[in-house]
């Protein structure tokens, strides 16, 4: 009861200043709406007396003042816009070799893009039609190509994946139709970026699976499927289901995929089987024959096409092969933006390492080298071709230095351990670790700003912030030696930056 009562009496003097607070805040508000009410009131009266121009001039003032407020406050805070590294323009044979002159004249290595617009040419001019098979491992593609071309020497295994190289196989078609046959590695293997490549130059594609489709099979197949140029779905090893199982199944496959019915045929590449006589009531002899292939509904399917999609049929293998070497070219043109992004991250290290030397007293926070980290940052969105506003620099080296708060201690025993495995180095003042320390934090500002331009499109100050965390903290022990290196070099008399 007590208590209760204490607490009553503590609670009365709180609610009183509260009370006491809402009613001088009420009669605050109240009192500049009377002065705004008045101010206004006064000048409308003098309006009416003035000349229009002047009444007009008022207004025009009265609510662009405002306006112009927001717009200045919208453009300081709003984020840059993502905009194209390049500028986007119909794909075209002319525009690709626009962008290689370019690149070359930038010394970027445009030869990976040359080579494939050379064998687009030499393709074209052969008058061939080009059919890559496609499909998982031991899915029966050499098989298929060997039932396709009999008289072709091609190793197969039904144990295991015989393809590990790219093939290709002539053929006459009965229309008389030139055709290559390319044998593709299976997608599920390391690396099947040369079997995808392959797909794309090819004018159909034969999609080879031995059942039904797996989450995998699916998922390759609709990528496939995004080129726009027939593809044919061909079920190997159909024998070894009934006509109702098969049917359902090929509907079953043609439903989830997209494709149409006349594009999901059944086959049986052949192969060898086993076959068993009877010489007596008691008596058998074993042995193995040739098993006939049965492709006749895929040889129908695949001319159908030649038939009726020719022209479309090159138009859109074109296409593919005019993107991949565009796609060639920008990888071309990222990996040259790495590397320059590398040897501006190591200039600017190289200059904050000199910069802590030469401080008085260096500390932890960015701001002393806030200069030279903004230099970095703006020379890095000129190369990358992404607009940085100012607020957005400052914001991500507010975040950056948090980040470097909270790691100072760490940072600075790993840079003084660092520079101890240099014998004969006498006294390791607290300038030489700053120094060391604040090249570790350059390096991993860089690398964080470089890598979220590059994959972002933009310089977004949280994520690049958390990036450049987890580099500092990956890469504290392997910078530290190499930083080290560089601040004794620097402390040898007659050293500068180069």
């Amino acid at each position: 009861m007590l208590c209760l009562k204490r607490k009553i009496h503590l609670d009365m003097p709180l609610r009183l200043l509260a009370s006491i607070a809402i009613l001088i805040i009420a009669f605050l508000v109240l009192f500049l709406v009377l002065i705004a009410s008045e101010t206004a009131l006064t000048v409308w009266h003098y309006l009416k007396e003035a000349p229009p121009w002047i009444q007009v001039g008022y207004a025009i003032i009265l609510a662009g003042l405002p306006l112009m407020t927001l717009v200045l406050f919208w453009n300081w805070f709003r984020p840059a816009k993502k905009q194209p590294r390049t500028e986007k323009r119909q794909l075209s044979d002319e525009a690709l070799q626009e962008d290689l002159l370019e690149s070359a004249r930038q010394g970027i290595d445009v030869s990976e893009a040359l080579e494939e617009i050379r064998e687009q040419r030499r393709r074209g001019g052969s008058g061939e039609i080009f059919i890559a098979v496609y499909g998982e491992v031991s899915s029966g593609k050499s098989s298929l190509v060997k039932a396709l071309l009999p008289e072709v020497e091609i190793d197969t295994d039904p144990r295991a994946g015989t393809t590990s190289s790219i093939r290709h196989y002539s053929w006459q078609a009965a229309s008389g139709d030139r055709v290559v046959i390319t044998d593709l590695p299976g997608f599920n293997l390391d690396d099947d970026s040369a079997a995808i490549e392959e797909t794309r130059r090819a004018h159909l594609v034969i999609f080879l699976c031995d059942s039904d489709l797996t989450g995998s099979q699916v998922s390759q197949l609709k990528q496939r499927m995004t080129l726009r140029k027939p593809l044919v779905l061909a079920l190997n090893k159909s024998d070894r289901y009934t006509e109702a199982e098969l049917a359902a199944l090929l509907s079953e496959i043609s439903e989830k995929t997209g494709l149409d019915e006349s594009d999901v045929v059944a086959i049986s590449t052949g192969g060898r089987e086993e076959v068993i006589r009877m010489l007596g009531e008691d008596m058998e002899q074993r042995g193995s024959r040739d098993r006939q292939p049965e492709v006749a509904d895929l040889l129908s399917s695949v001319q159908r096409h030649l038939d009726q999609d020719r022209e479309l049929m090159e138009s859109l293998r074109q296409t593919a092969v005019l993107t991949l070497a565009s796609e060639k070219l920008e990888a071309a043109r990222n990996r040259h933006r790495e590397v320059q992004a590398d040897e501006l991250v190591s200039k600017y290290s190289r200059r904050a390492v000199i910069g802590a030397l030469a401080a008085v007293a260096p500390g932890s926070d960015l701001v002393i080298q806030g200069v030279l980290a903004t230099k970095l940052i703006r020379e890095l969105s000129r190369l990358y071709d992404v607009p940085v506003k100012e607020i957005e620099i400052e914001s991500f080296l507010e975040l950056a230095g948090g980040k470097v708060k909270n790691v100072t201690a760490l940072t600075l025993a790993i840079a003084g351990n660092a520079l101890k495995a240099f014998p004969g180095i006498g006294t390791i003042s607290g300038g030489v670790i700053h120094a060391v320390a604040y090249g570790m934090i350059f390096d991993s500002l860089g690398r964080a700003a470089s890598e979220t331009m590059a994959n972002r499109g933009e310089l977004r100050p949280y994520p690049a912030a958390e990036a450049f965390e987890d580099l500092l903290n990956d890469h504290l022990e392997s910078g530290a030696v190499h930083f080290a290196k560089m601040a004794i070099s620097r402390k040898q008399p007659g050293d500068g930056e180069s």
